[in-house]
């Protein structure tokens, strides 16, 4: 009988680390709000209707500054109405001696961004011979590309296309995952995948 190895090698262990998407939003900084009662500077999101603070370090030398003096100007987005209390942004309401300006808004985009997780370690080992050569991602630059085959028992989470994995700090994407069924007489998995060094 034939038991599933626990560890493979007394190698250093691979990190996992994998893929979610997040999104990001950008915005321009052209038209601030400068509450001149607490000397703030605002940008104003019309997809959530709301004014976020902005540190002056961040506000690049080009953008339009437009100084709100007291809670008596309105700034109106559409069917929206806002004024600065002194504290924060509140809704507003056209009155006598009010008033009322356009509210600018900064929102250019939003904008998906891959970022990584780590989810563990895991034991492997080499199987068959380390490959390497020179590959040419973008025209003139050329780039050593290491690419080694690894098998594992890690039942846990097993490798996908879009994962990244560490081996002696260097980072690898990994290709081909692939999964051999045995029974021995209990069931287990093998699983082998292709490694490609990115850095």
């Amino acid at each position: 009988m034939i038991l599933k190895p626990k560890s493979t090698t007394l190698n250093t262990k691979a990190l996992l680390y994998r893929r979610f998407t997040s999104i990001e939003k950008s915005i321009n900084l052209n038209a601030l709000y400068y509450t001149v009662s607490d000397g703030q500077y605002w940008t104003f999101d019309n997809n959530i209707l709301q004014f976020n603070a902005i540190i002056l370090e961040q506000i690049p030398s080009q953008s339009t500054i437009i100084s709100i003096e007291d809670n008596t100007m309105l700034l109106q987005y559409l069917t929206n109405y806002f004024k600065y209390d002194g504290n924060s942004w509140v809704s507003g309401q056209i009155s006598e001696g009010v008033s009322l300006l356009n509210a600018k808004f900064n929102n250019i985009a939003k904008y998906q961004t891959n970022r990584y997780y780590f989810v563990g370690s895991f034991d492997y080992t080499i199987k068959g011979s380390i490959d390497g050569t020179t590959t040419q991602f973008i025209k003139g630059n050329k780039m050593a590309l290491t690419s080694l085959n690894i098998k594992y028992f890690n039942d846990e989470f097993p490798l996908s296309v879009d994962d990244l994995v560490v081996i002696d700090n260097r980072l690898y994407s990994v290709e081909n995952p692939e999964i051999v069924k045995k029974r021995m007489p209990k069931p287990f998995n093998i699983y082998f995948a292709t490694l490609n060094s990115i850095l």
